[in-house]
């Protein structure tokens, strides 16, 4: 017999959790570990936060240990929602730096790596975390 369906009840609880986790895991990793841990490195093909990927997965490693598999789509939703967002912060940042122009495209192309990797970690965690849950 499978494991019944998580209800809606259930997927936004797991959504709240997630979203909140992420929130505090973001803040508590700028308070408490070493600066020279939170460091962006810029590679050719954009810039990557190493440590934001750890985060993501276990954050969204919660959510998906809530919920099972059915979290994966809202796992994938909040990663992006969270993109979209960060791009829209720095778009507006540098239309208001008149001295420095950064086109979207640049943006874009710049942190388009990260969003993937992050998307992909959100994925993983979630998928660890339904994995723990059909276990357990």
């Amino acid at each position: 017999m499978s494991a019944a369906r998580p209800t809606l009840r259930r997927l936004l609880a797991a959504t709240a959790a997630a979203m909140g986790a992420l929130l505090v895991a973001s803040w508590l990793v700028g308070v408490v570990l070493p600066a020279h841990w939170q460091e962006v490195v810029q590679t050719r093909w954009g810039f990557l936060a190493p440590l934001s990927y750890v985060v993501t997965a276990v954050c969204m490693g919660l959510g998906g240990a809530l919920a099972g598999h059915r979290f994966l789509i809202v796992a994938i939703g909040l990663t992006l929602a969270v993109w979209i967002a960060t791009l829209a912060v720095l778009a507006g940042i540098a239309g208001a730096a008149s001295d420095v122009a950064y086109p979207l495209g640049f943006l874009l192309r710049t942190n388009a790596l990260s969003a993937l990797l992050s998307v992909a970690a959100a994925a993983l965690g979630t998928w660890l975390g339904a994995v723990w849950r059909a276990r357990r």
